[in-house]
């Protein structure tokens, strides 16, 4: 989700980036998430055409309900608790980690870990997006992360240095980040060692989208669905698992995130192997953001000439 630039979003970002961010980290573990989903919450009640916005591509995709524009604005709270997420990425240890974040189908990463086999994990950008990617670094994993840069927005003085200061905090996390366009060789040896890589299945965050995609009917609406990951799985021997974050129905605060079985796909011919990746990300998306619409970060730009072509 985009907020446009201006001059106001600029005090807020000193108050943000500032003394709030120093406040949250001396709350407990996990109370960062609440405080600053309330924080989108609020901000959601002042920003009505965004709202409009994202409750117009949410009709749009699955059809007209009175109650949309309330869904919407949870949606922005989703999306701050995950612009905000660094604050916590240097206080999530071995011993608190479970505060945060509940895993679904971990074992079958363990046992890849055992065997010395990697793993490609496919996620759209849905509630703290790269908390798992953090926890699993936490919990001894070897992990990277495939990104997708910055938001094509020119940024005031103020903007940058709260981007620099967010990618310090991501800094904090044990894990290694790849930008999305540079070579894949390090990714495809850090595979056939046995790690894991996190890849995003729906869109990059950034005003680009870029590696390969296929045109793909996702919601009744034709987009461009990545098949990075299913190339990287293919060459290296990988496995391929969905993975989705959504919030924990077991403990309030707390968010839960779901690995999927192995993704069974043709590995003989490359050509087959992406064009049944698209596929099976096309489908994946359309299930998974029909049954937690509120969760999803990109609804802002799922119309035509955003995500949707």
């Amino acid at each position: 989700m985009v907020i446009e630039e201006n001059p106001l979003k600029d005090v807020y970002r000193r108050l943000v980036w500032g003394p709030w961010r120093e406040l949250l980290e001396r709350l407990p573990a996990g109370w960062e998430y609440r405080a600053n989903r309330r924080l989108g919450l609020c901000v959601a009640a002042v920003a009505r055409n965004k709202v409009a916005q994202v409750a117009a591509n949410m009709d749009l995709a699955l059809g007209p309900d009175p109650q949309r524009p309330a869904l919407a604005r949870e949606t922005m709270g989703t999306h701050f608790l995950n612009q905000y997420a660094s604050f916590a990425f240097g206080k999530v240890k071995v011993d608190n980690w479970d505060a945060y974040l509940r895993f679904e189908g971990i074992e079958q990463l363990e046992a890849h870990a055992r065997s010395g086999r990697g793993a490609v994990l496919i996620h759209p950008h849905m509630g703290p997006a790269q908390l798992p990617l953090c926890v699993l670094g936490v919990r001894g994993f070897r992990v990277h992360q495939i990104g997708g840069g910055e938001p094509a927005v020119e940024k005031s003085e103020t903007g940058r240095w709260a981007t620099a200061l967010r990618h310090d905090l991501e800094g904090r996390m044990p894990v290694v980040l790849h930008q999305g366009g540079g070579y894949l060789r390090s990714l495809l040896r850090a595979l056939r060692q046995g790690d894991v890589v996190l890849t995003a299945g729906d869109g990059t965050g950034g005003g680009k989208e870029i590696g390969r995609r296929y045109p793909r009917p996702v919601l009744g609406h034709t987009m461009g669905v990545p098949v990075g990951g299913f190339y990287l799985a293919a060459r290296s021997g990988a496995a391929v698992h969905a993975l989705h974050t959504v919030r924990d129905p077991q403990r309030a605060g707390r968010w839960l995130s779901v690995i999927g079985p192995e993704v069974d796909f043709p590995r003989d011919d490359l050509d087959q192997a992406l064009e049944f990746g698209a596929d099976w990300t096309a489908a994946f998306l359309s299930r998974i953001l029909r049954s937690h619409p509120g969760e999803w970060h990109f609804w802002d730009g799922f119309q035509p000439g955003g995500l949707i072509e």
